[in-house]
């Protein structure tokens, strides 16, 4: 690993709280609830303009790169349905602008994201007009051959929106007919999403591709202890019947998604309630994303990216104390810092990527390589259980005592795990 290859503070932004939308929302609740609410508060991963955009590009870049051919690029969105309810066709419910494209965004006056994704598509297709095709007419990925079809998103929450939008491509029968000859593939580039939505895609009949920048951090994978993260559903749910008691459902978010993830482009609705619901019939609630929107001084503390959490903090939380006191964190620079809180994870049952995710401030292909080396190493199983390697180093940091006399810079090499020197010197 390089120096300066993993990134970021260790703690996540402490501000959210701070800012006078988050004052007017903590107020709200009660004194022996507060610190759980900051709490829930502190362990958002927000993400801001610049880091959605910057790694959104990046992967479809990176996607598009694997594809030999041409790849056409399209902005999920909201589609049109009939009076019956059924979905219509995409190519029928949008106009083409020159014969080789359409529309990218709908007739709603509230685009969010979408406006946003079809900007990207848009600076995509001028810097290689070669490679892309921004929002191609049947004709247009005839004519060039295309290879691919990549439909963008930012949040692959519910799965809900990018499935019909898929779907309405499989009622064009050109469409089917390129698919069942493997003339063509369906690929869905997000910046995040929810597992359980990524692998529900995935089984689609279409048998789309699906591509993340980052996992989504979820109050279910946060590495928290078990009762704390009872605790929060119960809050969740105490709170929610305060902010709206119609709406039961959206108490832990859509379809109970539990997310913890917020653009500066907007809140999904995948996140409990009690952080956006609005006034709902005189309940006088006061979200701290108000009808999932983020207000300018909110939006001041949102970082340029993304921060992981304070590694001390998710020791002791899951139970490992010890580690956390000792001085193995501040002396083995920056990838033995990494990899000695994966382990500590892992050994504590801790084994979801996006848990090792949020707690590294990791995207996927970071930990996925980062969680491949402690495999090599034989700190863990490839089902990621520690191993006795794995314990034995976890044993010496757990021994070490913190310096007072010196101390290395973050991201040098020098200080690696005890047995990760003794083979990479072997």
């Amino acid at each position: 690993m390089k120096k300066g290859e993993f990134l970021n503070d260790h703690c996540v932004s402490r501000s959210l709280v701070h800012t006078q939308q988050g004052m007017r929302w903590l107020s709200q609740f009660d004194v022996l609830d507060k610190e759980l609410a900051v709490s829930i508060a502190n362990n958002l991963t927000l993400v801001s303009h610049i880091e959605f955009e910057r790694n959104l590009i990046a992967k479809i870049e990176s996607t598009a790169a694997s594809i030999p051919g041409v790849v056409a690029l399209f902005a999920v969105r909201e589609l049109k349905r009939d009076t019956d309810g059924h979905l219509i066709p995409y190519y029928s419910q949008v106009s083409s602008l020159d014969g080789k494209s359409v529309n990218a965004l709908s007739d709603s006056a509230d685009q969010g994201s979408e406006a946003r994704v079809a900007h990207i598509v848009r600076q995509l297709c001028r810097f290689n007009a070669a490679k892309y095709l921004n929002h191609p007419t049947i004709t247009a990925m005839r004519e060039s051959k295309c290879d691919a079809i990549l439909f963008i998103d930012d949040f692959i929450g519910s799965g809900r929106r990018v499935d019909e939008f898929m779907y309405s491509f499989w009622l064009e029968s050109t469409v089917v007919s390129w698919l069942s000859g493997k003339q063509i593939s369906f690929q869905v580039v997000a910046y995040s999403g929810l597992n359980e939505s990524i692998q529900s895609l995935s089984s689609q009949k279409s048998k789309p591709i699906i591509h993340i920048y980052r996992d989504a951090t979820t109050f279910n994978n946060i590495a928290w202890s078990d009762g704390k993260k009872a605790n929060a559903k119960k809050l969740f749910i105490k709170y929610g019947r305060i902010a709206n008691s119609k709406r039961k459902n959206m108490w832990w978010g859509f379809k109970e998604g539990l997310a913890a993830i917020i653009f500066e482009h907007g809140c999904p609705n995948n996140t409990p309630a009690i952080l956006w619901e609005p006034d709902f019939s005189g309940s006088g609630w006061i979200g701290l994303f108000p009808n999932r929107t983020v207000t300018n001084d909110v939006a001041s503390v949102f970082p340029p990216e993304i921060q992981r959490g304070d590694p001390i903090q998710i020791l002791t939380e899951v139970g490992q104390a010890k580690i956390a006191k000792s001085g193995a964190l501040a002396r083995r620079g920056e990838a033995g810092e990494l990899i000695l809180l994966v382990l500590a994870l892992i050994a504590k049952g801790q084994r979801k990527r996006s848990t090792l995710s949020f707690a590294t401030g990791l995207n996927v292909d970071l930990i996925e390589r980062l969680v491949g080396k402690c495999i090599k190493w034989e700190f863990i199983t490839p089902q990621r259980r520690i191993t006795p390697k794995g314990l034995a180093e976890l044993d010496a940091a757990r021994k070490m005592k913190p310096s007072k006399t010196y101390s290395l810079d973050k991201g040098t090499d020098y200080y690696y795990p005890q047995q990760l020197r003794e083979i990479t010197n072997s």
